[in-house]
């Protein structure tokens, strides 16, 4: 009978740095910088398998400051700023404050994309002329 060899697994998020914590604990003590509500450009790609995939160049409202498994800082965005998550669960805001409808709250939770890192992310002021549509995000003739 052939000996195989032990099969080693290794967490890097354990993995200990040069100032005596693990990565995770160093990443776990980063703060994120960019607030929920803040308005963001941000350009990606998402694959769908089989040849179909998008790609976006969006305005997006950050909704939820995360973490991944090794505790860095990662943002969910979504276009519709009335999205929050309070104490873990998808809220909207209404205008009596913070309620629960599952049929809103399902078709928004479709429309929210995870996973951004800060530097992904490009936080755009907020002023009167781009609410009216002045400075919106444009297509370059260049941009495919």
């Amino acid at each position: 009978m052939q000996k195989t060899a032990p099969v080693i697994a290794i967490n890097f998020a354990d993995i200990v740095e040069e100032n005596g914590k693990t990565i995770r604990d160093n990443n776990l003590a980063v703060v994120h910088d960019i607030p929920i509500g803040a308005l963001v450009e941000v350009k990606f790609e998402e694959w769908h398998g089989d040849g179909c995939c998008e790609k976006i160049h969006a305005r997006l409202w950050v909704v939820r400051q995360d973490r991944d498994c090794d505790g860095t800082p990662l943002y969910s965005l979504s276009k519709h700023k009335e999205a929050m998550f309070v104490d873990g669960a998808l809220r909207c805001r209404g205008e009596d404050g913070w309620w629960f409808r599952q049929e809103i709250v399902l078709n928004i939770a479709n429309d929210i994309h995870t996973g951004f890192s800060k530097e992904s992310l490009k936080i755009i002021e907020v002023t009167p002329e781009l609410i009216h549509g002045e400075g919106a995000l444009e297509w370059r003739s260049d941009e495919n």
